[in-house]
C-alpha cells in the first residue's frame, strides 16, 4: 500500500470491502474525534463507547461518503449530534474544560502563574454555567461550530443561540470580575 492516502481514495477503498479503508480512516480521525467526544460527556469510558458508535455508524454507511466533501467534518458532526444525544438521555453534562488556547505565547514564569489563574477562573466560571448555555460556549469556542450549526444541532433558532452566547460572554466576565482583578 501507498504511504499517504487522500480521504477519497481511502473511501474508495471501504466501498470496494477493503478493510484497510476503514484501518486507516480510523487511525487517522480517531483521536481527534475522542476528543471532541470528551470535552461533551467528561468521561473515559462514555467518550471510548461514543466513539466507536460514531465509527459504526460511519462505516455503516459508507455508500453516503460517495458525495462527502469532509469526511472529518461529517463524522465530527456525528460524534457531536451522538454526544448531545447521549447527554440529554442520561442528563450528564460535562463540567470540565481541559484547554484553552493561547497559552504557547506567555514570557516567563510569572506570566505563566498569571496566564493559568485565569484560565482557572474561565473554567470555573464556564462550569457554573447553565447546561444549555455550557454547551453552547463549548461548541462555538472548541469545537469551531458557527452559531448557525449550533442552532441546528441543537434545535434552536440562530438568534437564540447568538443571545445564549452572548449572555454567556457577559456573564463569564462578571464572575471573573467578582473573583478579582486581573490587572498588574
Amino acid at each position: 500500500m501507498k504511504a499517504s492516502w487522500t480521504d477519497k481514495e481511502l473511501i474508495d477503498l471501504c466501498l470496494a470491502g477493503k478493510d484497510s479503508g476503514y484501518t486507516r480512516l480510523y487511525e487517522r480521525y480517531a483521536t481527534s474525534i475522542y476528543n471532541s467526544i470528551y470535552r461533551l460527556v467528561n468521561n473515559i469510558a462514555e467518550a471510548e463507547d461514543l466513539l466507536q458508535e460514531v465509527f459504526v455508524n460511519v462505516f455503516s454507511n459508507v455508500n453516503r461518503l460517495v458525495e462527502l466533501d469532509s469526511f472529518e467534518a461529517w463524522t465530527k458532526r456525528i460524534a457531536i449530534n451522538k454526544s448531545i444525544s447521549h447527554l440529554r438521555k442520561r442528563r450528564i453534562y460535562f463540567t470540565d474544560i481541559d484547554e484553552v488556547q493561547g497559552s504557547e505565547i506567555l514570557r516567563d514564569d510569572e506570566e505563566n502563574e498569571w496566564q493559568q489563574s485565569r484560565v482557572e477562573d474561565i473554567e470555573q466560571a464556564i462550569e457554573r454555567l447553565p447546561d444549555l448555555t455550557k454547551t453552547i460556549v463549548n461548541l462555538f469556542l472548541f469545537e469551531d461550530m458557527s452559531q448557525e450549526e449550533i442552532g441546528e444541532t441543537l434545535g434552536l433558532s440562530h438568534t437564540a443561540v447568538r443571545s445564549q452566547y452572548h449572555r454567556a460572554k457577559q456573564k463569564i466576565a462578571q464572575m471573573i470580575k467578582e473573583k478579582g482583578c486581573y490587572g498588574r
